[in-house]
């Protein structure tokens, strides 16, 4: 039975605890990305971005058990990395024993092979590279998925430049690509409801959710390690049918979660209405129509005119899907036997056979183990 822990509790730290408890535990190794929501320059405590408690709660919880926490995410596109860290406060986390990662410039293009919509992604190299994945996203309304929570929190490791092409292939299915892929990396998903965003509106350079009319304090937090679980109780918890979150109902038609898990903790049952602004119940109505073959011609131009060149159309955006990296990952030279391409490959495509490490079927073209050989072994074969 899958379950999701609801706990009311001033202290962050004590409610990631017994909420960890009520779930049997998480043991911890290696180097952990924890992944927060830092979409926008809002201080810790708006609603907006997770508040900086809870994430220090999951670095001290990790270093405890002897992991490397790690910290890093990017805002929406538009805004200053920097200016985002400052204004959240998410520097804090340094105090605590994490490691604030920037990833502006350290992405890495991936095949997704079992992709339905999203064939390939450029995503964050950390997250690559991670042992483990924390998702800490914090709870409130999106224009465009109804709900924010876990699944949609894995946006941020995109990178910025990538995401309108994202937006434009409908934004639901390929977030749930994304999240199969780093489904088996996702180890624990910690739902920030502490604060709560009201009336949500669009700001900021590509009127993103980064502006709210006022916040509501629950000192809440929910606690899974089924994203779809959790996202489906977050919908619960703010008054929304989980059946009419898309992002929800596709990943648990592809099995990837469940719509009802069992819920326990003293905040079992616990929801509030979330306010929404007069535009915030218009927008999706814009999304939908740039993202459809019927409409996308005529939304398009709009659009363009509103975000800028980095929009893009829905055919051009279904080019570049189809667009498959042609290289193969040879050996080239003598391999010594180390073991660093098997332990680094994150989908353990590579076995040790004989004298030579043998590729299987399921490469992501990340090309990490060309990187990691110390005696230049692999190479990439262009075709």
């Amino acid at each position: 039975m899958t379950i999701v822990s609801l706990v009311k509790n001033a202290d962050p730290a004590r409610a990631l605890k017994d909420a960890l408890e009520l779930i049997g535990g998480l043991d911890l190794s290696g180097t952990v990305l924890i992944k927060p929501n830092l979409s926008c320059a809002r201080p810790s405590g708006s609603g907006l971005v997770t508040n900086v408690e809870v994430v220090k709660a999951v670095v001290e919880m990790v270093a405890a058990k002897g992991a490397k926490p790690i910290v890093g995410d990017l805002p929406i596109l538009g805004w200053d990395a920097e200016t985002v860290f400052d204004e959240t406060g998410i520097r804090a986390i340094e105090k605590a024993g994490g490691e604030l990662v920037d990833w502006r410039n350290n992405h890495v293009e991936i095949q997704l092979q079992e992709a339905g919509v999203l064939k390939k992604v450029r995503i964050a190299r950390p997250a690559i590279e991670a042992d483990y994945i924390i998702n800490v996203p914090v709870l409130k309304h999106h224009f465009f998925t109804h709900v924010s929570g876990a699944m949609k929190n894995l946006f941020g490791l995109v990178e910025p430049d990538f995401r309108p092409l994202v937006h434009v292939l409908g934004l639901d299915e390929p977030l749930v690509d994304l999240y199969e892929f780093l489904r088996p990396k996702v180890v624990l998903n910690v739902l920030d409801a502490t604060y709560i965003a009201q009336s949500v509106r669009p700001s900021g350079p590509y009127y993103g959710p980064t502006a709210a009319r006022s916040v509501t304090k629950l000192n809440m937090m929910a606690v899974s390690r089924d994203a779809v679980a959790l996202d489906a109780t977050a919908a619960r918890m703010i008054r929304v049918d989980p059946e009419a979150v898309e992002m929800v109902r596709l990943a648990a038609g592809r099995g990837l979660g469940t719509l009802n898990p069992q819920t326990i903790g003293n905040a079992r049952g616990a929801t509030l209405r979330i306010k929404r602004s007069p535009l915030g119940r218009i927008l999706p109505y814009a999304q939908n129509a740039w993202s459809s073959e019927r409409f996308n011609r005529i939304s398009h131009p709009l659009v363009r005119r509103m975000y800028g060149d980095d929009v893009v159309t829905l055919k051009d955006a279904r080019q570049e899907m189809d667009r498959a990296d042609p290289t193969n990952i040879v050996v080239a030279g003598a391999c010594k036997r180390c073991g660093l391409c098997t332990s680094a490959c994150p989908v353990k495509n590579i076995t040790l056979s004989g004298s030579r490490p043998i590729m299987g079927d399921k490469c992501i073209k990340c090309f990490i183990c060309v990187e990691i050989c110390p005696d230049g072994a692999l190479a990439i074969e262009r075709k």
